[in-house]
């Protein structure tokens, strides 16, 4: 029998399960501006620390409640442990997203024999779109960044119609292909409240955020590129996990009454992701009431 299980309707309710994928085959490889810098900077990625993040964050994230799921790591995808970008969790069903990059594409091979059982909703069959560019913010309102690169306008006006049939309130907001996803500059952290590049984001689109209810805390490039601040995971219920490196996003979360945890990630964050890109939502306690 085909079952449905997996539900979410916004990025800040209650986290109950959650997809990853350990990072046995997992490597920096030269395509991304954050991998492609911290490799000129002489950085080496270390196995051991690797492995032993991994590790930290899946026990923390068990000591908060929520049920960890597993794809089996395949050779030849060293991205794959960025389970955010290959399906994207819906209120209607899964959706099997569209990757961009070449060493990516298999990535939707393993994700399809995870939901082995369970009802695909959706497979976006036009351009290309990425999980780390769509933002369901709360019932109703959807967001999905757009650079052309990881994300074009045609995969994202696929997406976006499946909602706006739904009676959605929907956006695409473009940035540059330097950033990789919208989730490197743009991340809900609470259920009105944000954290943002905002000397990237263009002012209609922060006006936008604004008159939806959303207040946004400012993070800069330079914590944005090096540290992967934006890209942290709201657990709901007040909680959010941040790297220990970004201290000062840190501090600003906690000044709004956040309880932040904080594990170790620089051996991912180096590599061109962080906590919100390793992570797929498969199941979040809904924001509507009853």
């Amino acid at each position: 029998m085909v079952t449905n299980r997996w539900f979410m309707d916004s990025e800040t309710g209650e986290l109950a399960d959650v997809l990853l994928c350990p990072p046995d085959h997992y490597a920096w490889i030269p395509s991304n501006d954050i991998a492609i810098q911290s490799m000129a900077g002489g950085a080496i990625l270390d196995r051991t620390a690797l492995k032993a993040q991994f590790d930290g964050l899946v026990a923390l994230l068990r000591a908060e409640r929520v049920s960890c799921h597993f794809l089996t790591p395949q050779p030849g995808m060293p991205y794959e442990v960025y389970t955010r970008d290959s399906s994207q969790t819906t209120p209607f069903g899964t959706v099997v997203t569209n990757l961009a990059r070449p060493e990516r594409r298999a990535e939707t091979g393993p994700v399809r024999a995870f939901y082995a059982g369970d009802e695909i909703w959706k497979t976006c069959t036009r351009g290309h779109i990425e999980g780390g560019d769509i933002h369901i913010i709360r019932p109703g309102l959807l967001a999905v960044g757009v650079s052309g690169g990881r994300t074009d306008e045609a995969g994202a006006a696929e997406f976006i119609s499946w909602f706006e049939e739904a009676g959605w309130t929907c956006r695409m907001i473009r940035f540059p292909e330097h950033f990789l996803h919208l989730d490197v500059i743009f991340t809900m952290v609470a259920a009105d409240l944000a954290i943002a590049v905002v000397d990237v984001l263009d002012e209609a689109d922060l006006d936008w955020l604004r008159a939806q209810g959303i207040r946004v805390l400012p993070v800069s490039y330079r914590e944005a590129m090096r540290d992967m601040g934006c890209n942290v995971l709201s657990l709901g219920c007040e909680r959010v996990v941040s790297p220990r490196h970004c201290t000062r996003i840190n501090q600003m979360l906690r000044a709004e009454g956040l309880h932040v945890l904080e594990p170790e990630l620089d051996q991912f964050s180096q590599g061109g992701g962080s906590i919100h890109c390793m992570t797929m939502p498969l199941r979040r306690k809904s924001l509507l009431p009853g």
